[in-house]
């Protein structure tokens, strides 16, 4: 609850009243056939949530620190915190999409002072 709390006063603050097609969540991310090497996503906010689409095998979805293995097959996901854990996808063959839908820390600064735009007529 406490990480959908937190990326939810994100996207409530969005420019012009607009919302996310991913709400609670501000962003997402599209990847069409791409194996990742190991990384950390220092600029998401809290958890995400990965869906994987596409008629494959392989492509499994690993989490170095709690040395997690998933079996991610089409229509599945999964939601852990992209920030702290290490993660990458092994190769696989077939077409293979992932979305990513996250919140982006820059929204932090947002929710203080609109970055810089506050108060305007246009930005609330």
């Amino acid at each position: 609850p406490d990480t959908f709390d937190a990326v939810e006063a994100s996207v409530n603050i969005f420019p012009l009243q607009e919302t996310s097609p991913v709400k609670p969540f501000t962003s997402f991310v599209l990847n069409l056939n791409v194996s990742t090497i190991i990384h950390k996503d220092q600029g998401d906010l809290k958890g995400c949530i990965v869906m994987v689409i596409g008629d494959h095998k392989g492509g499994k979805l690993c989490l170095f620190k709690p040395r997690l293995v998933l079996e991610v097959k089409n229509g599945n996901f999964t939601v852990f915190h992209s920030q702290k854990i290490s993660h990458f996808n092994l190769h696989y063959k077939g077409v293979r999409c992932s979305i990513a839908i996250h919140s982006d820390k820059t929204g932090i600064s947002y929710q203080k002072d609109c970055n810089g735009w506050a108060p305007s007529n246009y930005v609330n």
